[in-house]
């Protein structure tokens, strides 16, 4: 039926053919694993413990819209699919996300401030000004602690 000859040829085809497609899924590989490193989550520059009583936590809440309100950051609280006593918070605004939750305590809120842009960081000194800021705010709710980690 077929000759040596075709069978070789048919088979170095073949083999060509398998090397080519594995080779260019090699590189689609590179190519995905480079765009994840390019577009990872952002380092976080600060974080930021607050803890209240539940009972004060419309009171952090209007303190929060303040100091979103002072520096010009779009915000928004909502509750947490996980019950209606968890609430995330997120602000952003062109240059700075500010995002955190109460997951694991309900009046412990965690946040972190990330640079909006990776390409264009935020100065140190605009951070440890924004978070002296929103300690200030934070600080008008009875009770509050508020923790800068490292």
């Amino acid at each position: 039926m077929f000759t040596k000859r075709t069978k070789l040829v048919m088979g170095v085809a073949l083999f060509l053919g398998i090397l080519c497609c594995l080779l260019s899924c090699a590189s689609v590989g590179v190519t995905m694993i480079n765009n994840y490193i390019a577009n990872s989550p952002q380092e976080v520059r600060r974080n930021v413990v607050i803890t209240i009583d539940p009972s004060q936590r419309q009171k952090l809440f209007d303190q929060l819209r303040k100091f979103a309100d002072k520096h010009a950051f779009a915000i928004l609280i909502d509750t947490r699919p996980s019950g209606a006593e968890n609430f995330s918070v997120y602000m952003h605004r062109e240059d700075i996300i500010i995002s955190g939750a109460n997951v694991f305590a309900v009046g412990e809120y965690k946040l972190a401030f990330y640079d909006a842009d990776r390409q264009h960081p935020v100065s140190e000194s605009i951070y440890a000004d924004l978070v002296s800021e929103l300690k200030s705010f934070v600080s008008e709710v009875p009770g509050a602690t508020f923790f800068v980690k490292k």
